[in-house]
């Protein structure tokens, strides 16, 4: 029983860093689409 209960949190903690670490790199890419939308929105009101 103390087995099962064991593999269960590693593995619950495992899914758990995987969601995380999903979320954290989709923020990553979010934040450089953003930057990037900004600096070419920048670049297009400069010349106009």
């Amino acid at each position: 029983m103390q087995d099962l209960l064991q593999r269960d949190l590693g593995s619950s903690l495992l899914s758990l860093a995987i969601i995380l670490g999903s979320l954290g790199i989709s923020f990553v890419f979010l934040r450089i689409a953003a930057i990037l939308i900004k600096r070419i929105l920048e670049a297009v009101f400069k010349k106009s």
